[in-house]
């Protein structure tokens, strides 16, 4: 199974910013991120939204740092500064700046989702799969985190594993795409084949493109 069909970064999300609070604008940003500025105000979200969209990650990390001069107990910053380091490539600060964001706010699902993926991207699995349990130990009916465990353990080739976690993540969000993605190539990777056309079903109700597409790559093996 290709990167491009279970890597999580790349996947966009909606923002919905007030605009003079009589009218809306949805932009397009990195997940992380759109969880992040629904912590802010107007001003602050904005700006943050322009850096990840400029792909700003130096400008992004002085925002975070010039903020936490002011306010170090605002998790918030520290989990902004560990996505601008991680997207820099510098992996071991952005994972304290995360734990650092946890020891403030220890129930924050977004900052453990962080956390594992950037352990993940670190070649530390095993403390990634951690880190998404522990966001599930806070938020037990979190599709997000087991979509995260269900693409670790299929990267891995543990598609046996990737099952379970894939199918909590569709009953708990039915309309989450990259869940179906993953569902149906574990089911491929395991020999399921009846299984595997029932998620693609799942899949094609929401975007029957990229349901065509998986079919046909299934197929072409």
């Amino acid at each position: 199974m290709s990167n491009r069909l279970i890597k999580r970064a790349g996947i966009i999300a909606c923002l919905v910013i007030c605009v003079g609070c009589a009218e809306v604008a949805l932009v397009s940003v990195t997940p992380i991120v759109a969880a992040i500025a629904r912590h802010f105000d107007e001003s602050t979200t904005r700006k943050i939204v322009e850096l990840d969209q400029k792909q700003d990650w130096p400008g992004m990390l002085a925002l975070a740092q010039s903020q936490l001069q002011r306010d170090p107990d605002h998790s918030e910053w520290w989990v902004l500064q560990g996505y601008a380091l991680a997207r820099q490539g510098q992996h071991a600060a952005a994972i304290d700046a995360y734990r650092q964001a946890l020891r403030i706010s220890p129930e924050d699902e977004d900052a453990w989702l962080a956390l594992g993926q950037t352990q993940s991207e670190a070649g530390n699995y095993t403390e990634a799969a951690q880190a998404y349990r522990q966001a599930l130990r806070y938020r037990p009916e979190s599709a997000q985190a087991y979509l995260a465990l269900g693409d670790l353990y299929l990267r891995r080739g543990q598609s046996d594993l990737a099952l379970p976690n894939y199918r909590e993540a569709v009953r708990y969000e039915p309309e989450l795409e990259p869940a179906w993605v993953g569902l149906a190539s574990a089911y491929h990777a395991t020999g399921q084949t009846e299984e595997r056309d029932q998620a693609l079903q799942g899949l094609r109700k929401l975007d029957r493109e990229a349901a065509d597409r998986l079919e046909k790559q299934f197929r072409s093996k």
